[in-house]
């Protein structure tokens, strides 16, 4: 079976899905046409060396018509030379149009959309602007796509406007990296990803705030990215870009993840979180409302206020961290690890 990927964000999550879907299937032949490449040379060995990797041109995430005409035609021109294959699978918005327009011109009816995060969920723009999103979405459905959500409430989203949508929970490799003793005297809380309006660092800020005046209590932001300068709080360290082992390190020494992120679709930060033993406290939003169970693994918030009232709570209650942290890594184990993420493809890709 040949099944060719196609996407114009080849970073962050998408490349980690990448990275475990096509580790995980070594029968399954591999292409990925990618786009944003300043992230491929470093992302690259951590594939099998059996994918094959083609660079999509042209291609921007935000809306250019003179450059998207010319990324189609790029695209057509690619998956023309890539047949016959069996399924053509298109990861977030801009790949997802593009993708079936070109599908359309080489006569390709086996298609898989899967958002990674759907666009008509943000809230870094206007009520109308999501209802934009939503009717495109509906729109491109002129030509078919079965959408494969990476979490129940991403498909729940799309049951939400009348759209079809199926599910894999997204699957992680367990961590290696042994996890250290942590004092329990020092509150370590720690967050992944980019310093974006998506994983809202404003009220990550607020929240640090909160405690500055206790020592006891540290954030760390593990990433990097356009709105650092809202991370302002003292008591937080920012990273920057580190490489996977150190990350791997931050986590050990952590008591606690934390999430501000105004949508997600299943973030492989916190599961890899969850694979180090750590509890969560994770916003009330699409992708996060699948990970934690409250008072089970963690809690959701919907408010700055609520995390800081559970921060309290496990400074208070330091057993609740190991209590937390247990259930998070059975979870994870249960529900969100990478053999059952590669069956469930396996068949989806079989079934169509």
């Amino acid at each position: 079976m040949k099944i060719v990927h196609v996407t114009e964000a080849f970073e962050g999550g998408v490349i980690e899905f990448l990275r475990c879907l096509t580790n995980e299937t070594p029968e399954i032949e591999h292409t990925i046409i990618y786009g944003r490449h300043y992230l491929f040379e470093k992302a690259k060995p951590t594939f099998p060396s059996s994918v094959k990797f083609i660079a999509w041109h042209n291609i921007e995430t935000h809306i250019s018509p003179v450059k998207d005409i010319k990324a189609l035609n790029n695209l057509i021109k690619i998956l023309k030379k890539e047949k016959p294959f069996d399924v053509l699978h298109l990861h977030s918005a801009k790949a997802n149009i593009l993708g079936r327009i070109a599908a359309k011109k080489i006569r390709q009816k086996k298609i898989i959309y899967t958002p990674h995060g759907a666009t008509f969920l943000r809230k870094d723009v206007s009520a109308f602007t999501r209802n934009f999103f939503a009717l495109i979405e509906k729109s491109i459905n002129i030509f078919p796509a079965k959408i494969v959500g990476v979490s129940k409430s991403e498909a729940d989203a799309y049951h939400k406007i009348d759209m079809e949508a199926d599910y894999v929970n997204n699957g992680i490799y367990f961590s290696q990296y042994s996890k250290k003793n942590t004092d329990d005297s020092i509150l370590n809380i720690v967050n992944i990803g980019r310093v974006t309006q998506q994983k809202n660092p404003f009220v990550f800020n607020q929240i640090a705030s909160a405690f500055v005046n206790n020592s006891n209590v540290k954030f760390t932001w593990i990433g990097d990215g356009d709105q650092r300068n809202l991370l302002s709080s003292p008591n937080i360290t920012i990273t920057g870009w580190v490489p996977h082992t150190e990350v791997e390190k931050y986590l050990s020494e952590a008591n606690l993840y934390i999430s501000t992120a105004l949508w997600e679709g299943l973030s492989y930060a916190v599961l890899e979180a969850m694979s180090m033993s750590l509890p969560l406290l994770l916003s009330n939003c699409p992708g996060n409302s699948d990970l934690v169970v409250n008072n089970v693994n963690g809690f959701l918030f919907n408010k700055k206020t609520e995390a800081i009232d559970f921060i309290h709570q496990y400074i208070n209650q330091k057993q609740l961290l190991h209590k937390h942290g247990e259930a998070s890594l059975n979870m994870l184990q249960t529900n969100f690890n990478v053999k059952q993420m590669a069956d469930g493809y396996r068949k989806i890709y079989s079934s169509i």
